[in-house]
């Protein structure tokens, strides 16, 4: 939002140059129009009948209008400042993007890990034997446990990842 009135302020007032510089020396009066969606006009034409503009003071003895102050919210904007924001914005983004990337590789491995992992393993079967030479194996419940638990790792995994994706797609300028 700062930066929106800092831009704002900047185009006032390069906009306050031009209008000086086509404006007479007879002192004019400068028209502020904003239409439906807040864009912001001006112009030296008056308005027409039923039309809402508001009338821009401007300085009679420079020719131009007076440019809005370099403060916000009565703390004075300097570049320095500015630029120090802009650092700190990009900081902020990286860290955010890093928590996305770290939070999907920890995703792929947990899925990774849950496909591999798949296979019985030996000391989850057992082998029974029946007469006639027919053998059966029997899955134990170790198996169906640490299936349970990689499943698990990846629906954490899942929303860990979404919780990331949401942050930086909140705070992420």
């Amino acid at each position: 939002m700062k930066f929106k009135s800092i831009f704002l302020a900047a185009s006032l007032t390069l906009i306050a140059l031009q209008v000086g510089n086509s404006l007479s020396v007879n002192a004019q009066t400068l028209y502020k129009y904003v239409d439906a969606d807040g864009k912001v006009t001006y112009s030296d034409k008056a308005p027409k009948p039923g039309e809402k503009a508001e009338a821009v003071k401007t300085d009679v003895q420079a020719n131009v209008v007076a440019a809005p102050k370099n403060t916000i919210n009565g703390v004075k904007q300097t570049i320095t400042g500015i630029n120090a924001r802009g650092k700190q914005l990009e900081v902020d983004r990286a860290a955010l993007q890093k928590n996305v990337d770290d939070a999907r590789a920890a995703m792929e491995k947990a899925k990774k890990a849950l496909d591999d992992g798949q296979e019985v393993l030996l000391e989850e079967k057992q082998i029974v034997a029946k007469e006639g030479g027919k053998n059966t194996m029997i899955i134990k419940e170790s198996y169906y446990a640490r299936i349970a638990g990689l499943e698990a790792a990846v629906k954490a995994a899942e929303a860990n990842y979404e919780r990331a994706e949401q942050q930086y797609r909140r705070k992420a300028p």
